[in-house]
């Protein structure tokens, strides 16, 4: 029977086909090759470097009870310097890889917009690196346990907290950079230079567009800190709004450009 014929008789039901996939299942589908891609032995081995370098370095130069130095490295070295740079690194190369390998086709290709495609690869790579930074905070909060600093039962959390937006904006602005320019790590460090410390330390409005300046507000919320820094937790909610519009803003702005430009392979490959 036609599809007209199936139309025109009354009590024939007739269905719409479409290939247009749920967001669920484009996830599902891109989770699965993001978590299989990252364990393959040679990125396992680097992985594992990153979850436990930090923490025994920590472990062998650092003596017990000193706070000042401890909170150096996980604090100014790793919440505002490593987390940015493997933030830069991942989500930077997302599409980037995908475009350099000549494989952004089979992507692009598929029955998903490139909006959809882009924001779910970013929550993919999120929630990856998310699992992954939090065992690395873990044995930092840990290790601050083991050294008798003092407070470490309510500073977790909040340095917890502190990583967890700072993956979010700082994965969503890496992956609006991966899109602008091949040399992604260069502009991100530019920025770093520009933004993050030279207007962030602007004392300012100004000094709002610094992501660093928001996650400082929210962990000058306790005492440890206090006592070592000279941040201000006043405006605390109103940093922690302006992480997620941030966020907003530059997946928005990623999306648009995955969807208004093209990009070439061999165009992109040339420096």
């Amino acid at each position: 029977m036609s599809a007209e014929s199936a139309a025109a008789t009354p009590g024939v039901a007739t269905r719409t086909l479409t290939l247009q996939p749920r967001f669920g299942s484009v996830f599902r589908g891109l989770w699965s090759f993001t978590w299989k891609s990252a364990v393959t032995p040679r990125k396992f081995i680097h992985l594992l470097l990153v979850i436990i370098g930090l923490p025994v370095l920590m472990l062998i130069t650092l003596d017990r009870g000193k706070t000042s130095p401890y909170l150096h490295f996980a604090v100014d070295f790793y919440l505002f310097l490593i987390l940015p740079l493997h933030c830069l690194t991942a989500f930077g190369a997302m599409i980037r890889d995908d475009i350099q390998n000549d494989t952004i086709g089979f992507l692009t290709t598929r029955p998903v917009t490139r909006a959809r495609l882009f924001v779910a690869k970013y929550l993919c790579n999120l929630v990856w690196m998310e699992l992954i930074l939090f065992l690395h905070a873990c044995l930092l909060m840990a290790l601050g346990f083991y050294n008798d600093i003092p407070g470490m039962t309510t500073f977790a959390p909040l340095f917890l907290l502190a990583q967890v937006l700072g993956v979010l904006v700082y994965g969503a602005l890496s992956s609006l950079l991966g899109l602008v320019h091949q040399r992604f790590m260069v502009l991100g460090l530019i920025y770093g230079f520009l933004v993050e410390i030279g207007i962030g330390r602007i004392p300012t409005n100004i000094n709002a567009l610094s992501m660093s300046h928001h996650l400082q507000t929210l962990l000058a919320n306790h005492s440890l800190i206090n006592e070592h820094y000279e941040w201000i937790a006043t405006g605390t909610g109103r940093s922690i709004l302006m992480l997620f519009l941030a966020t907003g803003v530059f997946l928005a702005a990623g999306a648009a450009l995955f969807t208004l430009r093209e990009y070439h392979h061999t165009a992109e490959m040339q420096k």
